[in-house]
């Protein structure tokens, strides 16, 4: 009976890793999940807040900045398309406007912004 409790525990072990490790996998998901909310968040409240010249469009694609004096400005024009007169402090991310009016991030310049879980 000694090598057939052996085996079943082996057995056992190696089927509760499997799960575990299904289960670690899917609260990485979640925590990246959870991350990507918390950016698009962070982002949506910033376009609110942004100086914008223009109503935005459903299914366009925008471009937020950050203004030398702190401000944000929302703008049609993408980072590489300013040539040498960038006008801006940094590039904070490129949004899509959903037909929800919700903003999709399609790129975020993570090293620039700080977002707090």
């Amino acid at each position: 009976m000694g090598k057939v409790k052996g085996k079943a525990q082996m057995a056992m072990r190696q089927q509760t890793q499997d799960s575990l490790q299904k289960i670690y996998r899917q609260i990485e998901l979640l925590g990246k999940q959870a991350q990507e909310i918390n950016n698009r968040i962070e982002i949506s409240e910033r376009i609110y807040d942004a100086q914008m010249s223009f109503e935005p469009i459903i299914n366009h694609t925008y471009y937020l900045y950050e203004r030398p004096d702190g401000g944000d400005v929302l703008s049609m024009v993408g980072q590489n398309e300013w040539g040498r007169k960038f006008p801006f402090t940094r590039f904070l991310a490129k949004v899509f406007l959903l037909a929800d009016h919700t903003w999709k991030v399609e790129f975020m310049n993570e090293e620039e912004i700080d977002v707090e879980l």
